[in-house]
């Protein structure tokens, strides 16, 4: 009883962080290229730069801090990529021209690098097997509760206050999720026995395939979502003559809502059926909603296009998460965790490059044309992997 009382205090604590800080970071997430682009003077190109720098430096820290946090500890690289979090937004706010970002941007992708794939492992730390699947779909409802009302409030403040508004509302609030990751315990714990488990149910002896394939998952969907993320909202804004509280309300609904609703049912899935076809099925299926978006003629057809593919999409993360987690060792859980934030970044960063890329030399609807096309391409590599759902279905 003890036991699942501390456990159920660390996933509420996580379930509290993930809310603050995906609250405080979707306040920015929806403006910030139209903030680069129109305020700062950058093409789309140099749009695409910067978020792919910020990405890139994410993508080498999360190697790095999953690596550490296996070794050392979790709880504190938590607590320093939390507080160095709260600085770059406050000096996006001060920029003059979009070079003034360079240094912010890297420092923003170092934090995110150092604590996002702690997080992710403090989960799976925090819970047993027969529970795994469901603590990451509450998990993921805390962090999408955020994003579905962060980006509305977002732009109203950036309507009625001015775009560099939120940028300091964001830096408050991540100083005030903050004190939360000092009263966290340390979940890392030794689980060689549990390892030595799952070896002997053939489970996790060829974990570094299982990593290498979920990678590639991570780079093909990393890039077919970098390569719209930049430019949506500027295809949104110039095409049908909205307000920044639309965009705002766009990605509430189309992001927060979609996959909000979707979770608790996905977990159940994850648990109930093979999860390599979950996978499949919802990468397959989801995949040319992207395209069909860019042909919306009108705001509703905006909202319904990209709802139904993330929702879709997003049915995948507790099987995603945990099949990733069941099939490797626990000991390596931070730097797995690390090596998938980070082949998702670089993917992402490959597509932010390409954005502006394909929307200025090929056509605006390249983007989108090419990010339906990877998201197919990315169903058929969850088949390669073994099952493990079954230890969860009749655990003994």
């Amino acid at each position: 009883m003890s036991r699942f009382m501390t456990y159920g205090r660390d996933i509420l604590i996580l379930s509290i962080v993930f809310l603050g800080g995906s609250f405080a970071t979707n306040l920015i997430g929806p403006i910030l290229s139209i903030y680069i682009n129109s305020s700062l003077g950058a093409s789309m190109t140099e749009v695409g730069f910067v978020f792919s720098l910020m990405n890139g430096v994410a993508a080498v820290m999360q190697i790095l801090g999953g690596f550490l946090s296996d070794r050392y500890g979790r709880k504190w690289f938590h607590v320093l990529g939390t507080l160095l979090a709260a600085f770059p937004p406050l000096m996006y706010a001060l920029a003059s021209n979009w070079l003034d970002l360079v240094p912010w941007v890297m420092l923003s992708g170092f934090s995110l690098g150092l604590y996002l794939p702690l997080r992710w492992a403090m989960v799976a730390d925090a819970s047993s097997p027969e529970k795994m699947a469901l603590a990451y779909s509450w998990i993921n409802i805390s962090w999408l509760l955020g994003i579905t009302v962060a980006p509305f409030v977002g732009g109203v403040i950036a309507d009625y206050l001015g775009i560099r508004s939120p940028f300091f509302l964001c830096s408050v609030l991540i100083l005030c999720v903050f004190p939360l990751t000092l009263v966290m315990r340390e979940t890392k714990r030794q689980q060689v026995k549990a390892d030595m488990e799952k070896n002997k149910e053939g489970l996790v002896s060829g974990w570094l395939f299982v990593v290498v394939v979920f990678s590639l998952i991570n780079i093909v969907q990393g890039i077919g979502i970098g390569m719209t993320a930049p430019v949506i909202p500027i295809f949104i804004v110039s095409n049908f003559s909205v307000d920044y509280t639309f965009v705002g309300i766009w990605y509430a609904i189309t992001f927060g809502v979609a996959s909000i609703v979707v979770q608790i049912p996905a977990g159940k899935c994850s648990n109930r059926f093979d999860r390599r076809w979950v996978m499949f099925v919802t990468f397959l299926v989801s995949s040319p909603f992207f395209l069909l978006f860019f042909y919306s003629r009108n705001a509703l057809e905006l909202i319904v296009s990209m709802f139904v593919a993330n929702a879709i999409l997003s049915a995948s993360w507790p099987a995603f998460q945990t099949l990733m987690m069941e099939a490797t060792p626990s000991a390596k859980w931070g730097l797995v965790n690390g090596l998938s934030a980070t082949t998702f970044w670089v993917g992402q960063m490959t597509g932010n490059v390409l954005s502006g890329i394909f929307w200025d030399d090929v056509g605006h609807w390249a983007p989108f044309c090419a990010s339906a096309i990877t998201m197919g391409i990315s169903a058929i590599l969850p088949l390669l992997l073994k099952e493990t759902g079954a230890k969860v279905k009749n655990p003994k």
